[in-house]
């Protein structure tokens, strides 16, 4: 009677360092060879759910998007509250163009796991793509909560903040990154824009005030 979990046992240990195998390939950038252990992980129909979503994320970023998504749709159905499994599809989903879907499976990410910043950034770019800009303007500030320290962030809702018209809000809050990230290209870009908007919105204000003041009573 031992003789059979003994087999399932080795079988399990066996996937399990494969998996392990690919996780490790794949953080050295052998996406091929990732691929190739993760796959044979997987095929282990004990695998749990968050070996398909590694699975998931490998296939995507080798460009495998269709097989990509359908491994992240196996891991949420091994187990409907894997997070991540959740905030991968959504990102398979945006690549395509489904920004709907795509949100709702980062909300979902979010329900599950309230402090998924990760997914709750993702979730507020891909609201922001919508044109739902206040609603990205929320999920950005939830996750500066999470993240206070976030460079790429911040400078995400300081953009936002332009889209609005809110510009020396922007500004303020590209001014503080560039402060401490001075080499950061992308703070550096977003105050100059910035302060470009607003001192032309001020010449043209000044301009206006010198129009009525020289109109004849």
């Amino acid at each position: 009677m031992d003789k059979p979990d003994i087999i399932s046992g080795s079988i399990q240990m066996e996937a399990s360092v494969l998996h392990e195998l690919g996780i490790s390939a794949f953080r050295r950038g052998e996406i091929e060879v990732a691929l190739k252990f993760m796959s044979r992980a997987c095929a282990d129909p004990e695998a749990p759910a968050v070996w398909h979503r590694n699975h998931a994320e490998v296939l995507d970023r080798h460009g495998h998007s269709q097989a990509a998504e359908a491994a992240a749709r196996l891991a949420i159905r091994r187990d409907p509250y894997c997070a991540s499994a959740w905030e991968t599809l959504g990102t398979i989903l945006v690549q395509r163009g489904t920004l709907e879907e795509s949100c709702d499976c980062y909300a979902m990410a979010v329900r599950i796991e309230p402090t998924f910043a990760h997914a709750i950034n993702n979730l507020a770019v891909t609201l922001d793509r919508m044109g739902q800009l206040e609603s990205a303007e929320e999920r950005y500030r939830q996750v500066l909560r999470l993240a206070p320290e976030s460079a790429q962030i911040q400078l995400n809702l300081a953009t936002l903040l332009g889209e609005l018209g809110r510009h020396q809000e922007a500004l303020e809050i590209a001014q503080k990154v560039r402060h401490r990230r001075p080499n950061m290209m992308r703070a550096r870009s977003l105050v100059t824009e910035f302060e470009d908007i607003l001192k032309r919105r001020d010449a043209a204000e000044r301009q206006m005030k010198r129009t009525r003041a020289n109109r004849p009573k």
